[in-house]
């Protein structure tokens, strides 16, 4: 337990101090932005393509086929749960499973992975980041314009909105990253020794500086809205969500320990900021979505810590 706090506390005193300097206005909301661009389009990038370039360790495939299939049971339950108990409309079911599924794998994922479990956890964990935007924001997207559709609202029209979303992919830094890196490490050529150390520089920040900007992002967020809701997108994300995806790790896709850590982790991993983001580009679930994202970021310290024991424990003895 106790080298379980020294990975855990770290990280989230990091968050915590971001959080800090965000509350007390000691950066501006434009800080705050230019640090998540310095994190999105230049740290995780590097640290990313170094890892794939390098092609270290064995890469379990099948991680990515078993994380999906635990996003499609937890989305349809989360999806049903909100229908029978909340009496919500399409749209807003969908953001209560998007809140429920959708997990903070760039900002905090790949800082506990990598931390607690090394560059060989790292790159599966870099296989569900592959695939996790890009199948997960099409469904939402068009699931929340059949929504909008239904109840007479106006709109870009989804068909607009995918090709907006594949549009955004297809520039997104982090699959370019990863994308690229791996075309690098299959031509065998190895790094030069000036590159290699570059982006060892280059991705050492990105750890500390996503941690950072993640806290001090997340005083954007507020609890409001009906906080019954918000607390289920909670239970779903940081414990049913983890429980699928471990049945589907060990008793129907049979993952080797590592890349089943992983995933079960990956899983418990609070909302990322982007389902608020989805909401408010749509207008509706505001409140709850950023009351989901704030509480189970809080929530996680214990349950990420408790869920890390165990696993690492389990990893030991396999």
């Amino acid at each position: 337990m106790q080298s379980i706090l020294e990975t855990v506390l770290p990280i989230f005193g990091l968050i915590l101090c971001g959080y800090l300097v965000g509350r007390k206005g000691w950066m501006s909301e434009e800080a705050i932005k230019g640090l998540n661009t310095f994190v999105f389009y230049f740290a995780i990038p590097a640290l990313l393509f170094r890892s794939m370039a390098r092609g270290v360790g064995p890469i379990e495939f099948t991680i990515a086929g078993a994380y999906l299939s635990s996003v499609l049971v937890t989305f349809i339950l989360a999806w049903g749960l909100a229908l029978l108990l909340f009496r919500t409309g399409l749209a807003e079911r969908t953001l209560f499973g998007m809140g429920s599924i959708f997990s903070n794998t760039v900002l905090l994922g790949i800082p506990l992975i990598f931390t607690a479990l090394g560059e060989e956890g790292g790159l599966q964990l870099m296989l569900i980041i592959t695939f996790h935007a890009i199948l997960i924001f099409p469904v939402i997207t068009v699931l929340i314009e059949l929504g909008r559709s239904a109840r007479g609202e106006g709109g870009a029209g989804w068909g607009t909105m995918m090709a907006n979303a594949a549009k955004a992919l297809a520039v997104n830094p982090i699959i370019l990253a990863l994308l690229a890196g791996i075309a690098y490490g299959a031509s065998d050529l190895g790094l030069p020794a000036p590159a290699d150390r570059f982006l060892v520089l280059l991705g050492g920040a990105a750890a500390p500086c996503a941690l950072f900007a993640l806290g001090a992002s997340l005083t954007g967020f507020t609890i409001a809205g009906d906080l019954k809701e918000t607390l289920a997108i909670v239970v779903m994300k940081l414990l049913v969500h983890p429980a699928i995806m471990a049945v589907m790790a060990f008793y129907v896709f049979d993952l080797p320990p590592l890349a089943a850590v992983v995933a079960i982790l990956t899983a418990a991993i609070p909302s990322g900021a982007n389902v608020f983001i989805m909401a408010r580009q749509y207008n509706i679930y505001l409140a709850r979505s950023a009351s989901a994202v704030l509480i189970s970021t809080a929530v996680s310290v214990v349950t990420l810590s408790i869920l890390l024991a165990v696993l690492k424990a389990w990893l030991a003895e396999s």
